[in-house]
């Protein structure tokens, strides 16, 4: 293992197009412009979705963090999910849901939280390297206090040596720590910054997955996203507490916006794909809001991937449609047609 005092690069999300903060700059970028959709279906990314054990514990953990609920929001008891939303998840009835939505300071994708009760459970706690893990990353204004914080919360320190770590371009220390449900949050600091409190002041996030160039692909030519790579890397091993291994980040676009999604792949270290159910402490998800959702969902389903909600798609009155599917790479994503 790596001594924390040895100056390593660290950031995992270094081709993410954070606003205002870019965590990592000046790795060399390869567009893979072939092949990307001529009537582009997506919209935008809207949501990092975790799925949790116990939503109190969940909420003061990242609420700790700076993190606030969205529109004067409360933690509310959980109800049994009416027949319409039992068929969105593919739940029995009689389970119980509850749910939050958090404002993260500067970015323009929610975090949303769920619970589900009275139900089978099976959680989940994959490591870093395996397929089906994700990462959430938090800039912040000082990372020290930041970790103090998580720490106090509840996190567990992943990164070699327990502690911060050097950064490259405009992260000056790097963290990956692990949240109360084992969900993996690198906290980062650019350079720059004045003395502050530990606030996050940005955020960008991505998922695991047994092929990074396969996933960023299918995103590429069904639904129009922009993807660029990085070649492989060590640089990020003692970040991440996976001394020895590689690591290729390739990250997706949806052209006009400014929320990108990595997918990150390892190698030189063993990896054992996990895919949880919906309701699973541990599973995460994404919210991808598209034109045409029967179009979305028959893409995922001809490269290999599962519609999980029943019928595909529900008309959840003037919100219209939503629809959970799992991808050809084994993300789950909830899909929403305005």
């Amino acid at each position: 293992m790596a001594q924390a005092s040895r100056p390593v690069k660290t950031s995992m999300l270094s081709s993410l197009h954070m606003r205002p903060f870019s965590i990592i700059a000046g790795l060399l970028l390869a567009t893979l412009a072939h092949g990307q959709s001529a009537t582009p279906n997506a919209i935008r990314l809207t949501k990092y979705i975790l799925g949790v054990a116990d939503l109190d514990r969940t909420y003061a953990f990242y609420h700790a963090l700076g993190l606030e609920l969205e529109n004067g929001g409360t933690l509310g008891k959980p109800n049994p999910l009416p027949e319409m939303l039992l068929k969105l998840v593919d739940v029995p009835a009689g389970t119980k849901f509850r749910n939050i939505m958090l404002k993260i300071p500067n970015a323009s994708f929610a975090l949303e939280v769920t619970e589900f009760s009275d139900t089978e459970l099976h959680p989940v706690k994959p490591r870093i390297q395996d397929p089906g893990a994700s990462l959430l990353v938090l800039a912040v204004d000082e990372i020290d206090a930041a970790l103090a914080i998580a720490k106090k919360a509840g996190a567990e320190v992943v990164t070699a040596g327990g502690a911060p770590v050097a950064g490259t371009g405009r992260a000056s220390r790097a963290v990956t720590v692990k949240d109360p449900d084992g969900y993996y949050v690198e906290l980062a600091q650019p350079k720059g910054m004045p003395p502050g409190s530990g606030k996050v002041i940005g955020s960008a996030f991505g998922s695991v997955v047994a092929d990074s160039e396969k996933a960023a692909a299918f995103y590429r030519d069904r639904f129009g996203f922009t993807v660029t790579t990085n070649d492989w890397s060590s640089d990020s091993a003692d970040n991440l507490g996976t001394p020895g291994a590689k690591i290729r980040t390739i990250s997706a676009t949806i052209p006009g916006t400014n929320v990108s999604w990595a997918f990150f792949e390892f190698k030189s270290v063993d990896r054992k794909p996990q895919t949880p159910r919906i309701p699973d402490p541990g599973a995460p998800a994404l919210g991808l809001q598209v034109h045409d959702i029967d179009a979305a969902i028959a893409a995922v389903k001809s490269a290999g991937g599962s519609s999980i909600t029943h019928g595909g798609s529900l008309q959840l009155g003037p919100n219209g449609k939503v629809g959970f599917v799992r991808d050809p790479g084994g993300v789950l994503v909830e899909l929403a047609q305005p």
